[in-house]
């Protein structure tokens, strides 16, 4: 008997992307066509761009928990209602069973309910766009060149060139290591979509990795904030910090309120902004023949660091550069061709680690003790350098904070109103019912929230201090910590005794370093 599935009865209907955690979720007639090589250069940009989007939008929103019960979701989710579970990340319809429909299959009825899983599934994301090699390698980057890059010199002024090149290898093999083991963890087992998920399946609990994600993504929100402040404060030199931070509350606060799915394509600001540092960095350097900002002639510089809690610090600031573990698995699952993962791994660390030591080494070099908090802030300082290129930079590394602001903070704002608005409306009928009421809850929810982030960096108006914590705390858990751990708690017993006494000591030393740097920040 030839039983037709759920979509060839019209019962399940492909829906549009509408919200993050929908992230590949296309209608099968949206597909391409044609291939790549019939493809025009503007649809080749828009596969890289969209490519891009997708891991954006699904890094911000697909590790926060969410209630498994309904939960009506504004704005572009409006009219459609999501179930948030392990497997799926698909808007549920009112259907009847098949049986329904033809009283001959009334004996089938029993995998109607898996026939309409499967088949919702398939459409939202089988048949998704997937990202080729190089594209999933250029999301990698984009997630890893972040704003730390900053504070990369101030990193091997803490450290020395000794201690900060063996810390920086370290950071980078182990990081490496690590987002291979997740690689692992998803090709085993095929039902984990996202980071949380590992947790999940390994540990039976989700909500403090997601408590965690949010706690970090709030602190690098505390860190936009400041960079941006910073960078005001260049061009505004004659403003009170407590003028600039309410100017930085005008600015960001509106990005809260635009469509998540606009937002995702700014994220491209970040590899620009991090490749547009390295070439500024070695223009001024070389155009300027002596000492301070010189490459030609080094500035005073240190083999070793001063001591333990500096060294400490430093790096906290070298391992924040490469933590991007939260978003792998989404890059892993968004794959054309998942085995090409280990390779696609090795290419983005070491291409990143280029650019990182570019600008940490070359940074240093140029301005040895006297090396600031951000070195952009050392740039701007040096008269003999272009000032137009310098002020250029200013800009875009100030347009960072804009653009990733709301992308940041949105997990913390769909938690928080998934938390707040229940309380005045206790069902979905009562929300649509109360619009105005649903809309000011959430004008009032995402302003507080905003106005809490800015505080915070008034309060904490050291950006080293904060991005030392971000790396040492947050870094260390999602990106050493947490991977080794469900490695070790799914493949007991499959894995050597060599290779399992290898990875105890591996989190051991994460363990050790992320409580050493994390008490350095506040000492």
């Amino acid at each position: 008997m030839n039983i037709p599935n759920a979509v060839e009865r019209g019962e399940v209907r492909p829906m549009s992307n509408l919200h993050p955690t929908q992230y590949g979720a296309v209608q099968p007639q949206d597909m391409p066509s044609s291939s790549w090589t019939e493809s025009t250069f503007s649809d080749r940009v828009g596969s890289w761009v969209g490519s891009c989007s997708r891991t954006s939008l699904m890094y911000m929103a697909e590790n926060v928990a969410r209630c498994r019960t309904l939960l009506y979701l504004p704005e572009e989710r409006a009219n459609v209602v999501y179930f948030r579970s392990m497997y799926e990340y698909h808007p549920t319809v009112n259907r009847l069973p098949s049986h329904h429909d033809r009283p001959s299959l009334a004996g089938y009825a029993h995998i109607d309910k898996v026939d309409s899983i499967h088949s919702t599934i398939s459409i939202c994301m089988l048949d998704a766009q997937k990202s080729s090699f190089l594209q999933s390698a250029f999301n990698s980057i984009n997630v890893l060149a972040g704003v730390g890059i900053l504070a990369l010199p101030l990193g091997f002024k803490c450290t020395g060139w000794v201690v900060g090149i063996l810390l920086f290898a370290f950071c980078l093999g182990v990081t490496n290591h690590t987002a291979k083991l997740l690689g692992r963890c998803l090709s085993a087992f095929p039902e984990c979509l996202t980071y949380g998920d590992i947790g999940r399946l390994a540990f039976k609990g989700k909500v403090p990795i997601s408590l965690l994600f949010l706690t970090e993504l709030t602190t690098v929100s505390v860190a936009l904030v400041v960079l941006l402040a910073d960078g005001l404060e260049v061009m505004l030199p004659h403003y009170h910090p407590l003028w600039i931070k309410v100017l930085c509350f005008f600015i960001l606060t509106p990005m809260l309120f635009f469509p998540v799915r606009h937002l995702s394509y700014t994220s491209l600001v970040g590899i620009f902004s991090a490749l547009f540092v390295v070439f500024v960095l070695f223009v001024d350097g070389l155009s300027k023949p002596t000492t301070p900002g010189s490459l030609w002639e080094p500035a005073d510089t240190i083999l070793w660091p001063v001591d333990f809690w500096s060294a400490a610090k430093g790096l906290g600031l070298i391992v924040g550069g490469f933590a991007g573990h939260a978003v792998f698995p989404t890059i892993f699952r968004d794959m054309a061709q998942t085995k090409q993962y280990s390779g696609m791994v090795d290419f983005t660390y070491l291409s990143t680690a280029f650019i990182y030591l570019g600008v940490a080494a070359g940074g240093y070099r140029m301005f040895g003790s006297s090396t600031m908090q951000e070195i952009t802030q050392n740039l701007v300082a040096v008269p003999e350098y272009n000032q137009a290129l310098n002020r250029a930079l200013l800009f875009l590394i100030a347009l960072n904070p804009i653009s990733k602001y709301a992308l940041t903070l949105n997990p913390v704002v769909v938690t928080i109103e998934s938390i707040v608005i229940p309380w005045f409306s206790n069902t979905q009928h009562e929300q649509k019912q109360h619009g105005s009421r649903h809309r000011l809850l959430e004008i009032l929810c995402r302003t507080l929230l905003s106005l809490f982030i800015v505080i915070l960096a008034y309060i904490l108006p050291d950006f080293s201090q904060v991005m030392a914590l971000v790396g040492s705390f947050f870094s260390f858990a999602i990106s050493g910590i947490f991977p080794i751990m469900c490695y070790l708690k799914l493949f007991h017993g499959s894995i050597s005794i060599l290779h399992t006494v290898y990875l105890y000591l591996l989190l051991f030393l994460c363990l050790a370093m992320a409580i050493a740097g994390t008490i350095a920040c506040f000492v």
